[in-house]
C-alpha cells in the first residue's frame, strides 16, 4: 500500500493542453481553435524531470496539419548523399546556436547536416517538377498552336518559310544548372534548429521544418529572401504606428529595420538565445501566424525602450538582442494588433506567402 501512495504522490497531474490532445473534438477547427487559445492562455508545461516539454511536436504537428511520416521518405532523401549545396550548409551549420548549452547537448551537427542537405534535395525535385511541368504546358501550347494553323492551312497560301517555322518545334529541355540559392537560403539552419531540438526524430523534425516554411512562409526562403525584406519594410511601417518617438528616434539615427532586425525577421527570432523561450515564441507563432513574429520583434524594442532612448547610439544596444522574454513579448504583440490599420494588418499576415502584395508593401 505504501508503494502505491508513493507512486500517486508523484503522479504529474496533466495540464489544460494535454488533456484537450487526450479528447477527440467533434469539430476539428473547434478543437485547434480551442488548442490556439490553450496556447495563449496557458502554455505548455515542461516535464519537471526533464525540464522539457515532451509534447510539443505533437502540438505543432496538429496546428501544421502533419500528418505521421514515414521514415523511408526521409532515408531516400539521405541516401542520396551530398546535395549540391551541401558545402554552403557544412559553411553554417557549426556556427549554429552554438552559445546555446541545452541544444548543442541534445542536437548534433551531423543531424544538423542531414535535415538540411534532405530539404536541399526535396527543393531539387521540386524545382525540377516545377519546370518539367512548365515545359509540358509550353509544348502543349505549341501543338496547339500548329494543329489551329494546319487545320486552316487551306484559308490562305503559305510560303515554304512559314511551313518549315511550323513543323520545327522549339523545345527547351530541363535545366540542370539549378543555382545553389534554390536550395539553401540564409538562416534555414537557424530555422531548423527548433524542429530537431523539439522533436523526438530526425523524421517528425524533417515534415515539421519541411511544411512550416513551404507553407506558411514560402517568401522567406526564397533564393532572394523577399519575404524577409517585406516583412523588414513591413516592421518599420508598423512601429512607426505603434510607437511613433521609438520609431522617429531610430530613424534619425539612420537605423532601419534592414539594419537592426534583419536576423530577427529572417530566423522568426530563433537567433535570440535562450532557445527554451524561443519555443515558448514558436508555439505561439505556430498557432497564430508567423507574420506576429514582425510585432514580436518591435515588443522586444519596447522592452528595451528606455535605454534605446537615452542613447546617442541605439545599434549598439541592437546588435545583440536582450534575452528573449517570450510571455512578455507575445503579451505585447497582440496588444498590437488592434492598433494597426486593417490593410496594413492584411499585408502584414500576407507578406509571408503570397507574391501579389509585394509591390504594395515596398509603396509603404
Amino acid at each position: 500500500m505504501h508503494g502505491i501512495s508513493a507512486r500517486k504522490a508523484t503522479h504529474r497531474r496533466r495540464d489544460p493542453i494535454e488533456s484537450a490532445l487526450r479528447r477527440p473534438p467533434v469539430v476539428v477547427d473547434q478543437g485547434i481553435s480551442e488548442l490556439r487559445y490553450l496556447i495563449l492562455t496557458q502554455g505548455l508545461s515542461n516535464d519537471p524531470d526533464k525540464d522539457f516539454c515532451t509534447y510539443r511536436s505533437y502540438v505543432w504537428c496538429i496546428l501544421l496539419k502533419v500528418s505521421p511520416t514515414q521514415s523511408k521518405d526521409y532515408l531516400s532523401l539521405i541516401h542520396r548523399g551530398a546535395s549540391p549545396a551541401y558545402s554552403k550548409i557544412r559553411n553554417d551549420t557549426f556556427r549554429t546556436l552554438t552559445t546555446d548549452i541545452l541544444f548543442q547537448r541534445r542536437v548534433s551537427e551531423t543531424s544538423l547536416i542531414r535535415i538540411l542537405n534532405a530539404l536541399a534535395w526535396k527543393r531539387w525535385d521540386r524545382y525540377h517538377s516545377r519546370h518539367k511541368q512548365q515545359h509540358q504546358q509550353q509544348n502543349q501550347t505549341s501543338k496547339a498552336g500548329r494543329g489551329s494553323r494546319l487545320h486552316n492551312l487551306h484559308q490562305r497560301s503559305y510560303t515554304q518559310s512559314d511551313i518549315s517555322s511550323m513543323s520545327s518545334s522549339s523545345y527547351v529541355g530541363e535545366d540542370d544548372n539549378i543555382s545553389v540559392s534554390e536550395l539553401y537560403v540564409q538562416g534555414l539552419n537557424v530555422l531548423a534548429a527548433p524542429f530537431l531540438y523539439a522533436c523526438a526524430s530526425e523524421t517528425q523534425a524533417f515534415a515539421l521544418f519541411d511544411t512550416y516554411i513551404h507553407t506558411c512562409c514560402p517568401l522567406y526562403v526564397k533564393p532572394m529572401l523577399d519575404g524577409v525584406h517585406l516583412g523588414l519594410k513591413l516592421l518599420d511601417t508598423s512601429l512607426k504606428i505603434i510607437d511613433p518617438t521609438l520609431y522617429s528616434h531610430l530613424k534619425g539615427k539612420l537605423l532601419t529595420a534592414e539594419l537592426y532586425g534583419f536576423a530577427s525577421v529572417l530566423t522568426m527570432s530563433a537567433c535570440t538565445p535562450p532557445l527554451n523561450e524561443v519555443l515558448v515564441l514558436w508555439d505561439f507563432l505556430i498557432a497564430f501566424g508567423p507574420h506576429m513574429n514582425i510585432l514580436a520583434v518591435i515588443a522586444q524594442l519596447l522592452i528595451i525602450r528606455d535605454s534605446l532612448l537615452a542613447s546617442q547610439s541605439p545599434m549598439t544596444l541592437l546588435r545583440t538582442f536582450p534575452p528573449l522574454q517570450a510571455k512578455k513579448v507575445i503579451t505585447l504583440a497582440v496588444s498590437f494588433v488592434p492598433r494597426l490599420p486593417e490593410e496594413l494588418y492584411d499585408l502584414l499576415v500576407r507578406h509571408t506567402y503570397d507574391e501579389t502584395v509585394s509591390d504594395r508593401i515596398k509603396s509603404l
